[in-house]
């Protein structure tokens, strides 16, 4: 197998394994997508330009079959979170700020996983993210800039926001459609060379995900049990990147 195969495959099956996670919950490619790739070597700019095309594809195309039941929230992602998602990508590619990506991701998917098992602290959070959903906005916008990780922040306050599992998906996917066009925006000025044919290739694998097997479970999945496993697996990727931090 040639160099380029050997660095591409691991790009396509995590964009493939994870387009069906995204498919089911709304998030995926970039909160799994992201670390998983860090941990295999790829660099930060290298690893968004690999999964930014593909999120845009999924979150486009979930928007767009529940853009009915979008809700207030849409309007305030692109006021309140865009402009801080641009000025903290902005500051890691051009290395003004340099942060600890791996561990800032795993600390981050540590906290929403705790906040998920939790009912109390969900139900405490629920009352502080109602009454600073835009000052929350700003925060998730510039965390998703220096990390690519907002999506765990995102889906907390959609969660917190809309109860119905459609509502929840479809706000969701809009957030992050605007995400990964702010992101893709930035990332095309700074290092236009980031993006190549690969990302089309990556992009057209992870819509035959959403439509051969992805959306196919969603609609006959149980929310509840896929809630507890995604759960679970944030936990559990925030505990390795973490560790990776601690005992290297």
């Amino acid at each position: 197998m040639s160099d380029a195969m050997q660095h591409f495959w691991p790009l396509a099956t995590t964009v493939f394994l994870f387009s069906i996670v995204q498919s089911l919950f709304g998030v995926g490619l970039l909160v799994f997508g992201t670390p998983t790739l860090l941990l295999l070597g790829y660099p930060f700019e290298e690893t968004i330009a690999a999964l930014l095309p593909s999120s845009l594809v999924i979150s486009l195309m979930q928007t767009l079959h529940g853009k009915d039941r979008l809700g207030a929230l849409r309007r305030s992602l692109v006021l309140y979170a865009t402009p801080f998602i641009v000025a903290g990508l902005a500051l890691v590619l051009s290395k003004v700020l340099v942060v600890d990506i791996k561990f800032l991701v795993g600390v981050l998917l540590v906290f929403t996983a705790i906040t998920r098992f939790n009912e109390n602290v969900q139900r405490a959070l629920a009352g502080i993210l109602k009454n600073h959903t835009k000052l929350y906005l700003m925060f998730t916008g510039f965390v998703h800039g220096l990390s690519n990780m907002g999506g765990g922040l995102l889906t907390m306050l959609a969660t917190t926001l809309y109860n119905d599992k459609e509502t929840t998906r479809a706000n969701i996917a809009y957030g992050y459609l605007v995400f990964a066009l702010s992101q893709i925006l930035v990332l095309s000025v700074l290092h236009p060379k980031a993006f190549g044919l690969h990302c089309l290739i990556l992009a057209a694998i992870a819509f035959l995900a959403y439509r051969t097997v992805g959306n196919l479970i969603y609609v006959k999945s149980s929310q509840r049990v896929y809630q507890q496993l995604i759960t679970m697996f944030i936990f559990a990727y925030g505990i390795v990147l973490i560790g990776q931090k601690i005992f290297n």
